[in-house]
């Protein structure tokens, strides 16, 4: 053992209520309050990890599962952290790392980590007939991983993103991807619709989402005990949020001065900027009315397109509130202008860069050279840069939908009979 004494709980966020949860159920929201959840993890904590995992479950002490017997790991986490030095001139002289998430990860995304708690999660609650929704990474590696278990899963995506879609995740007979025919809002209500008038379960509450990206704080900590930004590109920015969430529980637990959090720094498309421009008007929240009502055909990156940007800004707010961050965007074609570097990079060392899948890591390097021109970094200061990419997938074989839907007529339970039938 490694000699952390730690008890972990849900607790409510609305003072007016006493709420409190254990780990035996998976709650979206506080059932009398409606407010949002957070996990709080109480006790000694020395920083001592569990070395036999090569995986986010190091940290399993700062997780929130209650047996390590119900650990559903494929190698996610635990990622290299490489200097890019020849990065630095373009940068005002700062140095440059990225923790290799990309390459590390199963299907080479950072949201692996998050698919390895959540089916972890259902693993130890006997969850099945599970319902979720993304852009498409985050829908996608809940499959590979529910898959490996042979957990029943229906899956909603954007049909504009189907070339994410490649056979490189694992699919069984019982793993459904249906193709949502409308604005990316839409998917949201409809999937959690879908599950309650089928009585599935609709899985992964914001506060569990988060808790895995605070291992990317540990990780970083340990590989890097000072540095002066963390950046990520992001769609819901929930990364950066477990990610403070990480940093914070370091300064709870005595390992680290609240000076010392590095600032986070979000990198948004252009044309996916809703929570930048939100951020740098002042606004706290956002409406339905903020959201665009229209897509191009065309979009440079649509998974960077949030399902639920709605819920997930206040905290993104107040993230960048704490950690004195930056939110930035950055245009399409200045991508294309400035981000070659980083490519040339990748390759120099034998990395996998599919950019014909994902631009993430395209973006934020971008974002970065935008911030860097406008004088933000100094030679003295350092990076660390979280890589989102699709390193490990290497197929160019796409699934076919089980079906596709549009929000605004098509029944749910009569969509739960037609995937039966397949």
């Amino acid at each position: 053992m490694v000699g952390n004494e730690l008890r972990a709980f849900q607790r409510g966020l609305n003072p007016d209520y006493n709420e409190e949860y254990g780990l035996d159920e998976m709650v979206a929201a506080g059932k009398q309050s409606g407010s949002r959840l957070e996990y709080v993890f109480e006790g000694s904590y020395n920083g001592s990890i569990y070395s036999e995992y090569d995986s986010i479950w190091q940290d399993f002490d700062l997780l929130p599962l209650q047996d390590r017997s119900n650990i559903v790991t494929l190698g996610e986490g635990a990622s290299e952290l490489i200097e890019f030095e020849e990065l630095s001139p373009l940068l005002n002289g700062a140095k440059l790392y990225v923790l290799m998430d990309s390459e590390k990860n199963p299907t080479g995304t950072f949201k692996d980590r998050e698919a390895s708690l959540i089916i972890s999660r259902c693993k130890e609650l006997g969850l099945d007939n599970l319902v979720f929704y993304s852009t498409g990474n985050t829908g996608r590696t809940y499959t590979h991983y529910a898959a490996h278990l042979g957990l029943t899963t229906y899956f909603f995506m954007p049909g504009k993103c189907h070339y994410k879609n490649t056979k490189h995740i694992k699919k069984n007979k019982n793993n459904y991807i249906i193709y949502v025919d409308d604005y990316y809002p839409q998917i949201s209500p409809y999937a959690k619709r879908f599950a309650k008038e089928n009585g599935l379960n609709a899985i992964a509450p914001l506060h569990d989402r988060t808790e895995p990206y605070a291992t990317v704080a540990y990780e970083l900590f340990r590989k890097l005990p000072k540095y002066d930004f963390f950046v990520q590109t992001i769609a819901s920015g929930m990364g950066p949020i477990g990610y403070l969430r990480g940093h914070k529980n370091l300064v709870k637990f005595g390992l680290e001065r609240p000076e010392d959090i590095p600032r986070i720094i979000c990198i948004q498309s252009e044309e996916m900027s809703v929570m930048s421009r939100a951020y740098s008007s002042g606004r706290t929240t956002l409406t339905e009315d903020d959201l665009p009502k229209t897509f191009a055909e065309d979009l440079f990156e649509p998974t960077l397109n949030s399902t639920n940007p709605v819920k997930n800004y206040p905290e993104l707010y107040k993230c960048l509130q704490e950690s004195n961050g930056i939110i930035t965007h950055v245009d399409p074609d200045y991508v294309k202008e400035k981000a070659q570097p980083l490519v040339d990079a990748f390759q120099n060392r034998g990395l996998t860069l599919r950019t014909d899948l994902e631009l993430s890591n395209l973006i934020g390097f971008a974002g970065l050279i935008q911030l860097a021109e406008k004088g933000q970094f100094q030679k003295d200061q350092t990076i660390a840069m979280l890589s989102c990419g699709r390193g490990k997938d290497q197929s160019t074989e796409l699934y076919e939908p089980d079906s596709w839907v549009s929000p605004r007529t098509d029944d749910p339970v009569e969509l739960k009979q037609k995937l039966d039938a397949l």
